[in-house]
């Protein structure tokens, strides 16, 4: 269940104010089996890593490949989101700060950043994650007036996102960045009120459940302002994986983190898992799409056979009175 809170808060300026360095923010669209993908990430990547303050999201719509892993994951905002664009049917394809990037120009190039370099806005973004357990996160985005504007049609997109994956896709790439997961308001985002006054402030706040074929340790939140009839990003914020704020917890999310181990994994036929201590625990075996496909208990080990399901990333949900793990299985 995903819960919505809206708070504006009010803070009472008297001073001019000055606009703030804008984020550079790159909406990468790509696919795992796309071997032109495969030819050209690398470069873009190398460049990206050349220019650390500039933000980094990568969706995998499902044109042309539709059975491209990490598109399944996210299929239907991942392909709303590139259709926001008007970009759907092939990739790769770059948008930096709202604008569509030619397809002839050199990704790998460092003056792909140069015309976005230098700009200011009179918004800023300022982002507190809270994650519970291994099951949930809180992300509290606030935005600030911090100069004079006239901005109407404005659009909050927010996401959580998977900082890397390691996994071999179709196309040869081991190693994926920034992988779109969820958004937080729907691939087109929510349409807001910009705080005008200097100083003032408004700030929207989404709990969201983690899926299990996340790496959860992984997952952060990023968001960007954007005008709605033009697309260009007015401000754009992110905070790393490892950043949260501290925040009571409750119920199930006080569960501990089980100690167990699988393997073969990868596997091809039979998998074992192993807790480190005997006692009864319930196990999930869930699907990229989430369906499940495994529903058992057993006492501290269990072996149980995948033959037959088809290849690609599975999610082994393990659940005690006092302990949750999840842990990620290949299917070969």
């Amino acid at each position: 269940m995903k819960q919505l809170f809206i708070t504006a808060l009010v803070l009472v300026s008297t001073t001019l104010g000055a606009q703030v360095p804008k984020k550079i923010i790159v909406e990468h669209f790509t696919n795992t089996k796309c071997s032109i993908c495969a030819s050209k990430n690398p470069g873009f990547y190398t460049n990206l890593s050349n220019h650390p303050g500039v933000l980094h999201l990568a969706i995998h719509p499902s044109s042309p490949y539709t059975t491209c892993l990490l598109s399944q994951q996210s299929l239907v905002e991942s392909d709303a989101r590139t259709n926001y664009y008007g970009l759907y049917g092939s990739t790769p394809k770059f948008v930096i700060n709202g604008t569509d990037i030619p397809t002839s120009t050199d990704y790998s190039n460092a003056a792909l950043f140069t015309p976005f370099a230098g700009q200011t806005s009179p918004l800023s973004i300022s982002i507190k994650q809270y994650k519970y357990g291994v099951d949930s996160i809180k992300s509290t985005i606030t935005i600030k007036a911090v100069a004079a504007h006239n901005y109407t049609n404005v659009k909050l997109f927010g996401a959580l996102a998977e900082d890397t994956l390691n996994y071999t896709s179709q196309n040869g790439e081991t190693r994926h960045y920034d992988v779109f997961r969820k958004a937080l308001w729907g691939a087109e985002g929510t349409t807001i009120t910009a705080p005008v006054n200097i100083g003032d402030s408004t700030v929207y706040t989404v709990t969201t459940s983690a899926n299990p074929v996340w790496n959860f340790a992984r997952i952060y939140t990023i968001a960007l302002v954007q005008l709605d009839n033009t697309n260009e990003v007015i401000q754009a914020e992110a905070v790393p994986a490892t950043q949260q704020d501290s925040e009571a917890l409750t119920g199930l999310n006080q569960l501990t983190v089980l100690d167990a181990a699988i393997f073969p994994n990868p596997v091809k036929g039979l998998l074992t898992i192993q807790l480190s201590s005997a006692g009864q625990v319930n196990l999930v075996i869930l699907s990229a799409d989430g369906k499940t496909v495994t529903n058992t208990r057993f006492n501290q080990q269990t072996t149980i056979d995948l033959t037959g399901l088809p290849a690609g990333l599975y999610a082994a949900v393990l659940t005690t009175p006092t302990g949750r793990a999840t842990k990620r299985v290949i299917v070969q």
